[in-house]
């Protein structure tokens, strides 16, 4: 599990993306890895919905009324905010999301962080680039 996470954290590091790749371990990681870890007993706050396969990392912090899967992979250290759902979609550490998120077939950069409320997206990778903006690329439709 942890090689294709890594080859997808260094892929969405890089200045270009290569979206067909990055849709390509996704799917795999989704596929093959994540059903086999489904681990939903770490997190820290009150009743969400979980909807299998879902892996939570350590000290993950969800607001009320959040709905997580399926295939939802959270890294550790990371805050969902409240109303948020989150559906085949990759996580990666020390993220922090506001309220009323919708992310779908999206992939989080690892330290991105957004106080921002009421945010959909479909098929998008969020990160931080080096000037510390926060940016969005489509890949996947």
């Amino acid at each position: 599990m942890k090689d294709v996470l890594k080859e997808i954290e260094e892929l969405i590091e890089k200045e270009s993306i290569n979206a067909e790749k990055i849709r390509e371990l996704q799917i795999s990681f989704i596929q093959k890895e994540l059903k086999k870890r489904h681990c939903v007993d770490k997190f820290i706050g009150d009743f969400p919905t979980f909807i299998e396969p879902v892996h939570l990392g350590d000290n993950v912090k969800i607001g009320d009324d959040v709905l997580i899967g399926p295939n939802v992979y959270i890294g550790k250290n990371c805050e969902i905010g409240d109303f948020t759902e989150l559906i085949n979609t990759i996580i990666f550490d020390n993220v922090v999301l506001g309220e009323n998120f919708k992310l779908e077939n999206c992939i989080v950069a690892k330290d991105f962080k957004s106080t921002a409320s009421n945010f959909s997206a479909f098929g998008c990778i969020l990160r931080t680039n080096k000037n510390g903006d926060q940016k969005i690329d489509k890949f996947f439709d």
